[in-house]
């Protein structure tokens, strides 16, 4: 509940905005991303998607504020173990794996918008973040095989290990980016979220260096009015 508790803060923020009106804007956006893993396992993808709204500084630079979600897929975080027990007669062959596969985080964003020349097509964007672990996917399985005297079965079982005590639940940083305008209220953007928080501090599943956020993103901005 603690993200709906950050969404409801932000709200008076977003009415203070609305209220300026002259040169009031707000839209949406989403985009495609790709954040970047200690581990040898390649980059991870993801999406975000959000909503703005900002407000005229001066005749050449906004101030922006956005709040969105964001999902960071592609894990390659995988804990495995393996055991044997039993007697002479009676065996037991055990397989038990957890795997962190996606996190999903809530976003707050305080930016700075200003383009290269007052008629460029081009612009700039200069802001910090600060995101609310909302929810986690992972996949916890316990395989056994078990030989009885010649008889054979498995079990299988979900241990329903405390996956979220190896997570950071908050995380904060900058994000830079540029984007072009292709038409009157729609611009194509590209990204970097650089974050200053290990997002997986536990040990379950990696003793890789501290995974802070890394993340690249390719996507679109509407303006709504």
């Amino acid at each position: 509940m603690k993200y709906i508790t950050f969404l409801i803060a932000a709200l008076p923020f977003w009415s203070i905005i609305s209220c300026n009106g002259q040169g009031f804007q707000a839209g949406v956006n989403a985009s495609y991303l790709i954040h970047l893993q200690p581990e040898d396992g390649g980059p991870g993808i993801g999406v975000q998607g959000g909503a703005w709204a900002s407000w005229a500084i001066n005749r050449e630079s906004r101030l922006r504020l956005s709040i969105g979600h964001r999902r960071l897929g592609g894990f390659n975080r995988l804990n495995l173990e393996t055991g044997i027990s039993g007697t002479p007669t009676d065996s037991r062959r055990t397989v038990s794996a957890v795997q962190l596969m996606a996190l999903h985080y809530v976003d707050a964003e305080l930016g700075w918008a200003f383009p290269v020349s007052p008629d460029s097509r081009w612009s700039f964007y200069a802001g910090v973040y600060y995101s609310l672990l909302a929810n986690w996917q992972y996949y916890d399985r316990t395989l056994v095989s078990i030989d009885e005297s010649g008889r054979k079965r498995a079990e299988v079982s979900s241990p329903n290990r405390p996956v979220g005590e190896e997570l950071n639940d908050r995380d904060q940083g900058l994000r830079l980016g540029v984007s072009y305008r292709l038409l009157d209220g729609l611009s194509a953007q590209f990204q970097m979220r650089k974050g200053f928080s290990d997002l997986v501090p536990g040990s379950l599943f990696t003793d890789s260096p501290k995974d802070r956020l890394t993340a690249f993103s390719l996507g679109l901005s509407a303006r709504l009015f």
